[in-house]
């Protein structure tokens, strides 16, 4: 993922990644400043229910956590002096169980702790966001084994009556149905599988952009 300097939250769920039953995160950033950390409740909404994790702010000279955006600080880790590179990718994890908010260098969860906070009156985080800004731009890599991809298009559609497989066009000899699913007015024509929810299918409009499954001729 790549981030601009404008300060603008870019969410993982819209990069096909999922944090359902999750309570952390790793990642690496590059940045000269300002990597900036959303964790919140409801999408697009980063002004309440939203924890912020600042890290490198103020010319790199320090971190801080936040209850929502541009927020009062809970915790700030001064002496963490350029914790970013901007020629370099540093790894980074956080965590969120137990209404504990906890930020470290590093890829392994709980070593190398630098900020915490306990939230008396926490809220889910169901949405996390990054962003740069001040000054600077930032790329961003997520591994996949701590990030599921979310949204997979499994090549099935909808003709007229029936759901069938492409290319064939063959019926469907097994379903994964969500709940009120699928579209019962069929405006609704392609198959989704998400992946951070059982798997479940859904029928969906084909002109979304995600992540898709192949099949291949033995």
């Amino acid at each position: 993922m790549s981030t601009e300097n404008n300060y603008h939250y870019h969410y993982m769920s819209d990069q096909g990644l999922s944090i359902t039953g999750k309570t952390s995160i790793t990642f690496e950033v590059m940045a000269c400043n300002d990597a900036h950390i959303a964790l919140s409740e409801i999408k697009g909404d980063d002004t309440q229910k939203t924890y912020e994790i600042v890290i490198g702010g103020w010319a790199d000279s320090q971190s801080v956590i936040r209850t929502y955006k541009q927020g009062p600080h809970m915790d700030t880790a001064a002496h963490q002096n350029h914790p970013v590179d901007c020629h370099k990718y540093m790894p980074f994890w956080i965590s969120w169980a137990n209404g504990v908010i906890a930020v470290g260098k590093g890829n392994t969860v709980g070593q190398n702790i630098f900020m915490s906070w306990k939230d008396p009156n926490p809220h889910p985080v169901n949405y996390v966001a990054f962003s740069t800004g001040f000054g600077s731009s930032g790329k961003w890599k997520f591994p996949l084994g701590t990030n599921v991809p979310a949204k997979f298009w499994l090549g099935g559609k909808f003709t007229s009556t029936s759901w069938k497989w492409a290319p064939d066009m063959s019926e469907f000899d097994y379903t994964n149905w969500a709940p009120s699913q699928p579209d019962a007015s069929h405006t609704k024509t392609c198959l989704l599988m998400d992946g951070g929810h059982g798997a479940k299918w859904s029928s969906q409009d084909c002109n979304v952009l995600e992540y898709f499954v192949c099949q291949t001729s033995a």
